[in-house]
């Protein structure tokens, strides 16, 4: 996925400084897996990558792997026992690090979702904690609802900002935006709505402008990593639709903001 701001080095993307904390990260579509972050050692990224062919085998696969010395112990059989997790996953995001192991997702296959999580909760490390949001699908016709709902959740307490005046996005949004983009990828018939939204500073023309561009900003971000343009509906309503009416800096940084919802398609 393309994201913005400063382009690094190949040396730079691959130097871990010591006081990183260690994490792996998952991602699982309808049509790929990724492999993000930490092993530790070149057995543990083989058994990885041996795992993943056996249990998907109809995905397109992408790794970046980094071996670090020191890590946990017992980080290699958590990661492979949470990725027999993910097998069972329609669609999921998975975070692993010495505090826990998070997961998002659907599933198709509550059953083995539960016996593979219990393998999980019974070689969990010391000091770790399993933070799961795993729903089931039921039927075909639930899956738009179940997207919609992971999207709303994943925009829970976040925030899609730009700098005042400004119509880049900072490399921090980047991260949900592309949680974003996973679980849009899972709904194609699903359109998504997108609005920008400007304090009531500055002439209101010149607002309309700026709010239509910051939406159009993250279409373009989200097209990028492989969302069709013809699935978004894009706008920019200036000033007109203030979440707090008072007149603050605080109520100013609230209102500059992006809404952006998954729309379910009409049946």
């Amino acid at each position: 996925m393309i994201g913005f701001g400063a382009a690094q080095t190949e040396e730079q993307q691959l130097k871990v400084a010591p006081s990183d904390p260690p994490q792996l990260i998952f991602e699982l579509s309808n049509s790929n897996i990724v492999l993000n972050g930490d092993v530790s050692s070149v057995a543990h990224e083989s058994i990885l990558r041996q795992h993943v062919a056996t249990l998907f085998p109809q995905k397109t696969t992408s790794f970046d792997l980094r071996e670090r010395p020191a890590m946990p112990p017992g980080w290699a059989l958590v990661s492979e026992m949470a990725l027999r997790a993910v097998a069972q996953t329609y669609s999921s995001r998975t975070k692993i690090t010495a505090s826990g192991i998070q997961i998002r997702g659907i599933t198709n296959n509550a059953s083995m979702w539960h016996n593979e999580l219990a393998r999980i909760e019974s070689r969990l490390l010391p000091g770790m904690a399993l933070d799961l949001e795993v729903n089931e699908i039921r039927s075909t016709g639930s899956l738009d609802r179940q997207c919609i709902a992971l999207f709303q959740s994943a925009l829970r307490g976040q925030k899609i900002a730009f700098p005042r005046s400004g119509t880049s996005l900072g490399t921090v949004t980047s991260p949900l935006l592309d949680e974003l983009i996973q679980i849009a990828a899972d709904c194609p018939a699903a359109s998504i709505s997108i609005t920008g939204h400007t304090d009531k500073s500055g002439d209101e023309s010149v607002n309309l402008a700026l709010s239509k561009a910051r939406a159009e900003a993250v279409a373009a971000y989200m097209a990028a990593g492989g969302i069709a343009m013809d699935r978004f509906s894009v706008d920019g309503v200036g000033s007109s639709r203030p979440l707090v009416t008072e007149d603050s800096p605080r109520a100013y940084q609230q209102n500059r903001r992006i809404d952006i919802a998954l729309i379910a398609p009409p049946h």
